[in-house]
């Protein structure tokens, strides 16, 4: 394959690499201060990185996708600031009348890592955490998480996302070496890899993780070794060579917009600094080798080359360095005496508010036919087809969900209709999530199947750390619908059968739904495709082709957080979700015939909870009975009892029970599955000893 042409660096280029990076220096040598004056808590040095990062800021055009970690200060600098603007005696050309002005842009992101109020994330977000979509240049910046190599997938996610939009677009990330150890390094490039995506990986390796060396870290001679493995395009960068990275990104860059492909870019660094400033981690690099780092900075030395090919005389130097001072002390001056955040800030809302659904659609008339009625899972199919129809930015990612149409068919047919939006993705949970989450924040409305609600666990982080803390975090929507096939019931033992809808409910930032019905499994669904906000999508497999409804004609939109007495009664309140809804109303049906009117309250959603209609049901019958699959210790019927208890008291005349599985794995045969599971025997004896208070 053609290597793309590097252009020749201008001088301009050159000194304009130089200003930023001495920018970059001094702004990181002003906050090591702030830390030994006690005035933050953290701060994570960039010295030493200067070389890779600016330049890479540097290559970004408008539309492109920069996704930082917390050493890459230089890549920021490079891509906000007007080089006209902020170093106007350089020559730089003429301003770019949209960026604002560099003292404004400084004074923020100072503010940002003192956490004052005018800072990008208002005090919520630490350091460089936070993300900010900038129309002043059009370039969206995402920052990190603390779980290392997290952003790998999510910024494969942006890339798919400006493929999707047939832009000839690129995102790129970067990485420590340590941080290629992390399942996400290899789950988002290998990705990137199979769907050629247009993303550049950037590994900024200096030879320790925290205070690991690099042979205890990976075997390999060089990590771009990896890349031919990938079946992509790798190479190993000096990292204190400004002017060879910048040819290297140039390439890159050139080669995702042409369509070639991910790039892999390991660029060779010293460690000159501990992992974070004060942390005494710098012990371990040996005091020779540290002093041969040293001598190798990438900013004097990049200063001494530009000095030789007569670019940088010494009353040029001078102006940067008076220039960068003014700066540097003008935001650090001004955000040091800026605001602190408002308390208020602290109770900034996780959700973003949820679109106006149309009227509730009336249940049809009773038939006969049933032809007419349609099963469970034919009921999530059609929400799938309609919602896709409707708006082209839905797309569906998992394992299977293509040619074969799904574990559970329920993406049958729709491959063929729409082969660029069902994306059938490799056996990587977390990778999936992530590019999930990079497409959902600029614009796609993602819909991730997990082969089985058990398989969730391998994308815990992405969920619980990344999609759920977003909105919080930068008050950006992320939606992203997570659909697990989960429950028992059907022989398929403990990876198979599990209810994990409780690990979910204590996230702040998700919306979790459990329908019930046909009618709910397609209104629900529809619903939570259209949501600003991640929602986790519980199907019961057991309820898949066991029930069925007759479903409306035109737009049928259930809203979310909306619970629903599905049997009215007085004597006592049966709570269910799922189908567990199914089991109250078995149980109901026998206490009739015993003459106990046994009121049914289906939830459908657990986070949105209806409160009010639970409260309204208990304070009607004096008691309350919650019904569950999941295990009994930390399943959301504990949350319900409590809440009961807690708003209802005056109206109990009995303890709020629960029934639920024991506190066990989920057995495969299905006789010791069947001696388990919460049954409507077991509500009836349970239902009966409250009654009896």
């Amino acid at each position: 394959m053609t290597h793309p042409a590097v252009p020749v660096p201008t001088p301009r280029d050159r000194v304009l690499r130089y200003a930023l990076m001495k920018l970059a220096r001094d702004l990181d040598a002003r906050f090591e201060a702030l830390l030994l004056t006690g005035r933050i808590s953290k701060w994570y040095s960039e010295i030493g990185h200067e070389g890779v990062t600016v330049p890479a800021g540097l290559t970004l055009e408008a539309g492109d996708v920069l996704c930082t970690l917390h050493r890459d200060l230089g890549a920021i600098l490079a891509c906000y600031l007007d080089p006209a603007r902020t170093f106007p005696d350089l020559g730089f050309g003429d301003p770019d009348g949209r960026r604002p002005d560099p003292q404004a842009v400084l004074y923020r992101l100072a503010c940002q890592l003192l956490g004052k109020a005018d800072g990008f994330s208002q005090g919520v977000e630490r350091s460089f955490h936070y993300g900010w979509l900038a129309p002043e240049h059009g370039i969206f910046h995402l920052g990190m998480i603390s779980h290392l190599g997290a952003m790998i997938p999510v910024a494969a996610g942006c890339a798919l996302a400006r493929r999707l939009a047939g832009t000839d677009r690129v995102a790129i990330t970067f990485i420590g070496e340590g941080g290629t150890s992390t399942g996400d390094f290899h789950e988002g490039l290998n990705m990137a890899a199979v769907w050629k995506l247009p993303l550049v990986l950037v590994i900024e390796n200096n030879r320790y993780a925290f205070s690991t060396p690099a042979y205890l870290q990976y075997a390999a001679e060089r990590l771009a070794d990896r890349g031919p493995g990938y079946g992509i395009e790798a190479v190993n960068v000096d990292g204190n060579d400004p002017d060879a990275m910048a040819a290297a990104y140039a390439r890159a860059f050139a080669r995702a917009r042409e369509g070639w492909g991910p790039t892999l870019i390991e660029a060779m660094i010293g460690r000159m600094r501990g992992h974070s400033e004060g942390d005494d981690s710098l012990k371990v690099v040996p005091t020779e080798e540290h002093r041969r780092y040293v001598a190798e900075d990438p900013v004097p030395g990049y200063a001494r080359q530009l000095e030789a090919a007569g670019l940088l005389d010494a009353e040029r130097r001078a102006g940067i360095d008076a220039r960068i001072a003014e700066l540097v002390a003008g935001a650090l001056d001004a955000a040091l005496a800026a605001a602190e955040p408002r308390r208020e800030t602290a109770w900034r809302p996780v959700l973003a508010p949820a679109p106006e659904l149309p009227p509730p659609l009336p249940a049809p008339p009773p038939s006969d036919d049933a032809a007419r009625r349609v099963t469970y899972v034919d009921a999530i199919h059609q929400a799938l087809v309609e919602e896709m129809e409707n708006d082209p930015a839905v797309i569906l990612l998992g394992q299977d969900i293509g040619r074969f149409e799904g574990a559970f068919r329920v993406t049958r047919g729709l491959w063929q209709r729409w082969p660029e939006r069902v994306l059938d993705t490799p056996i990587a949970e977390s990778g999936a999530l992530g590019v999930a989450a990079g497409a959902a924040l600029l614009g796609w409305r993602p819909v991730v199947e997990m082969q089985f609600a058990d398989f969730v666990s391998c994308g815990f982080n992405q969920i619980v750390n990344m999609l759920a803390k977003l909105f919080y975090r930068w008050q950006l929507p992320c939606p992203v619908v997570v659909r697990l096939p989960s429950g028992g019931g059907v022989g398929s033992g403990p990876f198979h059968s599990q209810n994990p809808e409780g690990w979910f409910t204590h996230v702040a930032g998700l919306k979790v739904v459990c329908p019930a019905t046909a009618r709910d499994a397609k209104g629900l669904l529809k619903a939570a495709i259209r949501d600003p906000n991640p929602v986790i999508f519980c199907e019961h497999k057991f309820l898949y082709r066991r029930v069925r409804d007759e479903l409306p004609a035109g737009d049928l939109a259930e809203p979310l957080g909306v619970a629903q007495v599905r049997r009215a009664g007085r004597d006592l309140t049966l709570v269910g979700y799922g189908v567990s809804t199914w089991t109250c109303l078995n149980a109901a049906d026998e206490l009739a015939r015993e003459g106990v009117e046994a009121e049914v309250v289906d939830l459908r959603t657990l986070v949105p909870l209806d409160e009010a209609t639970l409260l309204a049901s208990v304070r009607k019958t004096g008691r309350a009975l919650v019904v569950h699959e999941a295990q009994l210790t930390g399943g959301f019927g504990a949350e319900v009892a409590a809440r009961l208890a807690d708003a209802a008291f005056p109206f109990l005349d009995a303890p709020v029970r629960r029934v639920a599985f024991p506190d066990r794995p989920v057995p495969f045969a299905r006789a010791l599955e069947q001696a388990l599971i919460p049954d409507a025997q077991r509500v009836l004896a349970a239902a009966r000893e409250l009654l009896a208070w």
